[in-house]
């Protein structure tokens, strides 16, 4: 798991930028030949690509409010614990 104080790493935010650039590329080049046959044969690939680069980054963010949610429910008393159990169970599986 990366360090719960950082954010995402530097090698994936340049993917990302990498990806975006790809993309970018993809579309200028294609408005000088037939567009819609482009758009046809990539258009799925580039929204799946485009949709996985933001399920990243937020799930690398799910992670540390999991982390510290798992830190402050180890500090709260077992009392208060168990009654927030009780209200939202799915929370604590």
């Amino acid at each position: 798991m990366p360090n719960s104080n950082a954010g995402p790493s530097w090698p994936s935010a340049v993917v990302a930028v990498a990806v975006v650039a790809l993309v970018g590329v993809m579309f200028w080049k294609a408005v000088d030949n037939d567009f819609t046959t482009i758009w046809a044969a990539v258009g799925t690939v580039v929204g799946v690509v485009t949709g996985s680069i933001p399920a990243y980054f937020f799930r690398v963010d799910a992670q540390k409010a999991s982390a510290r949610a798992e830190a402050i429910a180890g500090e709260a008393p077992a009392e208060a614990v168990e009654a927030a159990r009780r209200k939202a169970p799915a929370a604590f599986s």
